[in-house]
């Protein structure tokens, strides 16, 4: 684990990784996740173009996960969120995003061919969840598992409504990358910045120190990659 004093350090050191990443591979394949975690990689990343030290003109960006049964432009669409606060000022070249209204399985084989096309990937982005989520990769989850669809906790969809203005839609269901996924990433960084990610950053630590994971915490089995970062902000601690 990496501790840092604020959210931009974290987000600094994060893009910095990222940089280095499409300098060396400029047509490089990066996915992040969506959701105020990901605020200050955002941020940090498109100083960074703004100021000419990275380019996306060539790389590529996947879409991490979507709610099913919402449209890709709805207020609280995961594909609307990264759009309005980073894509569209990112410009990169080619991008995937889920549409929560199609097929899911057939977003699941779209999203893998993409994959393939691209290359795997070269940096994912976690947020790890109160409940030790890792995209929609929920407690029970088949570790095995690459894009899938995917059953969603009542945790998560509670936490999720802080993203819908109006009225929340039922969230039950999503389709998401999967950790079959993450052991195929170049890189990976998992992000908690955040005093209610407490208690599960503390089980993490612990689980960690004994190299174990658990199918209760799914952020266990990402985090004990060795190319894994587990970035977390002293706000976590109450610091």
């Amino acid at each position: 684990m990496i501790r840092f004093t604020d959210d931009k350090a974290v987000g600094e050191f994060i893009a910095g990784g990222i940089t280095k990443i499409l300098h060396h591979k400029p047509d490089a394949l990066i996915c992040i996740a969506a959701g105020t975690t990901s605020f200050p990689v955002f941020d940090a990343l498109l100083r960074r173009k703004a100021e000419g030290d990275v380019s996306f003109d060539q790389a590529s960006f996947i879409g991490m996960d979507e709610w099913l049964g919402l449209p890709m432009d709805a207020d609280g669409a995961m594909a609307d969120f990264l759009r309005k606060n980073f894509l569209d000022e990112a410009g990169f070249r080619d991008v995937f995003l889920f549409d929560g209204m199609a097929d899911p399985q057939g977003e699941c084989d779209r999203a893998e061919r993409f994959i393939a096309e691209h290359g795997n990937f070269d940096a994912i982005v976690f947020g790890v969840g109160v409940n030790g989520h890792v995209a929609l990769n929920e407690p029970g989850v088949d570790p095995t598992l690459r894009t899938h669809v995917a059953e969603v906790s009542s945790v998560t969809a509670d936490v999720a409504q802080k993203y819908f203005e109006g009225e929340t839609p039922k969230l039950t269901r999503g389709v998401t990358i999967g950790i079959g996924n993450a052991r195929e990433a170049r890189k990976l960084y998992v992000m908690a910045n955040s005093p209610q990610k407490c208690p599960v950053v503390e089980r993490a630590i612990e689980l960690l120190a004994h190299g174990e994971t658990t199918i209760e915490l799914p952020a266990s089995f990402v985090l004990n990659l060795p190319q894994t970062e587990f970035c977390v902000t002293d706000e976590v601690f109450g610091e």
